[in-house]
């Protein structure tokens, strides 16, 4: 994925960042929450009254060890094969989709300004940012997971840096 983001000419890769796709990250945190949540049901039960488990608890936390491990495997996996990537090159920056091919990308040079919004909420939060450019093509867009993102402070960095930014 590295070399196709390096054959777009916009120059050293200097950070790799996540990115969430904002219907299906949602869903699948939701869907991990309630698991927890019924595993914690499940805990307390067999606390206060053992005999109505029936041995469940067991199965159940094998269960949720195995949901959040696909989850960490699932980073490492969709990191390396470069899916839903943000990538920041000293010349601009690239998003790829969730297939790993680049979706677009953007020269500092063409860059007008960035804008951010922040999606905070009881499940999920993220930054949805804008960078806008100096032709007629669309505005390109990505969210960031986490209410402090890493890639929101570099891509500013990286902005500044590269004179597109104040």
């Amino acid at each position: 994925m590295r070399d196709r983001v390096a054959g777009l000419g916009l120059g050293e890769i200097r950070g790799d960042h996540a990115l969430m796709t904002p219907a299906i990250g949602t869903m699948m945190q939701v869907l991990r929450g309630f698991l927890l949540l019924a595993w914690i049901a499940m805990l307390v039960t067999t606390v206060v009254n053992p005999s109505a488990v029936d041995g469940n608890a067991v199965p159940t936390t094998a269960v949720v060890v195995a949901v959040y491990a696909l989850k960490f495997g699932w980073r490492r996996l969709t990191a390396r094969l470069g899916v839903n990537r943000c990538y920041l090159c000293t010349d601009g920056v690239a998003v790829t989709n969730r297939f790993g091919r680049i979706r677009d990308s953007v020269a500092w040079s063409e860059v007008t300004g960035v804008q951010q919004a922040m999606i905070v909420g009881h499940v999920v939060a993220g930054h949805r940012i804008e960078i806008f450019r100096s032709s007629s093509a669309a505005p390109l867009w990505f969210v960031a997971p986490g209410a402090k993102s890493a890639l929101v402070q570099a891509l500013l960095q990286e902005g500044r840096r590269s004179g597109a930014l104040q």
